[in-house]
């Protein structure tokens, strides 16, 4: 028992820290779209359509990840999920075509697939179960999500100036640090139970258990159906972002500062998300989507009138720094949510289920942001994908009110695992 509980405490003291390290890419998302458009010579739409593909590889791996998680337990998954991203940034290194892109992104999917499920299910399993559970896992989740996007504003400002003296510069050192997040994860101990012997027809038995209980709740739908639609939105405005800076002229080392204020939008997001709940309560979600819609139509908006370049420079990046707080707080408080009510049989199913309706919404969303950006400029595309994220957002909004948020005793049976 003092084994367990030495255990736990070290799990929970890296936590932040490992996620600060290991939750994304450091380095390379400042300098993405250049070095894939300028180095690789691969054309905007094209990288667009890569993240549609990444999408649907999670969706396919979510089962078997899920699967392998309860079979080799958090710690060894984890591991194994950061030496994956290790193989996929040498992959995109080497990427000359957008089918070595799509193979790398194979790879960044297994990696993500595992991590997305593991990372968290491990840090559940380590804190002690008590009333406040929930908001020391927000804590912890939040500290390490808020350290992350401060140190890639750091990296990403650094990374604008490496990349005019070599582009694989930056590259390199997104390397060392997914080097640096799998020697740390090492240092993990294992908490949950594995399973020594997993049949596969009693893991499907129970996996069909949890896939009824997670389609009765409307809890569960409200909380997949905003994950799915914020994340495939977040996801493609990071492309659109640098697109349109690039567009209306904006040379690389502003771009990377401008992406790295943004960056430091999200930290302080993730670190005021408990704040942003206090005040919105259960109408924070909601404030998140809308904030984001606004912010994406003004940014197109401006991306498309006849102003000063300086102006210009000044509202876009204004529109992007409240797109990427939203972000922050948005990520914190849906992984929050979507562990309340959970016990350890029914978490890694529920994570996975998110997941995949993450990644089922990113690949629509990709795919169409895609076609757009093929067809017309960044400006016009974000206008069109503002106006229907306004359109969807409303309906999900009045969908969510009478499903998500509610005290605890008005919701169902259906909404707690074992009823």
């Amino acid at each position: 028992m003092e084994e367990k509980t030495k255990a736990r405490k070290q799990n929970m003291k890296m936590y932040s820290l490992y996620r600060a390290i290991s939750c994304d890419l450091v380095f390379f998302y400042a300098i993405e779209f250049l070095f894939l458009t300028q180095v690789k010579n691969i054309s905007a739409s094209d990288i667009v359509l890569k993240g549609a593909f990444y999408s649907i590889f999670m969706i396919i791996f979510q089962i078997p990840a899920s699967m392998m998680v309860d079979k080799l337990g958090t710690r060894k998954c984890t591991i194994l999920g950061n030496v994956l991203n290790v193989i996929y940034i040498v992959l995109i290194m080497g990427a000359e075509n957008l089918g070595v892109l799509i193979f790398a992104e194979f790879i960044s999917a297994m990696c993500f697939s595992i991590k997305d499920i593991s990372d968290r299910a491990l840090i559940q399993y380590s804190i002690p179960k008590t009333k406040k559970q929930g908001e020391i896992f927000s804590k912890l989740e939040g500290k390490g999500i808020k350290n992350y996007y401060l140190l890639n504003a750091i990296t990403y400002v650094c990374s604008g100036i490496l990349y005019v003296i070599n582009p694989y510069i930056p590259v390199i050192g997104s390397v060392c640090f997914a080097i640096l997040a799998t020697v740390m994860s090492l240092g993990f101990q294992e908490i949950e139970e594995k399973i020594e012997k997993l049949e596969i027809k009693k893991y499907g038995t129970d996996l069909w258990e949890g896939i009824k209980f997670i389609s009765k709740s409307q809890r569960l739908r409200s909380l997949f159906l905003y994950a799915g639609i914020s994340w495939g939105i977040f996801c493609l405005m990071g492309t659109y972002r640098s697109s349109l800076l690039v567009d209306i002229g904006t040379p690389e080392q502003i771009i990377t500062i401008i992406v790295a204020i943004v960056s430091i939008a999200a930290s302080i997001g993730s670190k005021r998300q408990l704040q942003f709940h206090e005040y919105f309560r259960n109408k924070a979600l909601s404030a998140v989507l809308m904030i984001t819609t606004i912010s994406i139509l003004v940014a197109g908006l401006v991306g498309m009138i006849n102003i000063s370049y300086s102006v210009s420079l000044v509202l876009i990046t204004i529109c992007f720094v409240m797109i990427d707080f939203s972000k922050g707080v948005g990520e914190v408080l849906a992984s929050r949510y979507l562990g309340n009510f959970a016990n350890k049989k029914i978490l890694t199913q529920i994570y996975a289920a998110n997941a995949i309706s993450r990644n089922l919404f990113r690949a629509i969303i990709s795919f169409l942001g895609s076609y757009l950006l093929g067809i017309t400029n960044t400006a016009n595309s974000m206008i069109i994908m503002g106006i229907i994220l306004l359109i969807t957002t409303l309906g999900l909004i009045a969908y969510m009110k009478t499903r998500l948020g509610l005290k605890p005793q008005e919701y169902s049976k259906n909404e707690i695992w074992g009823n």
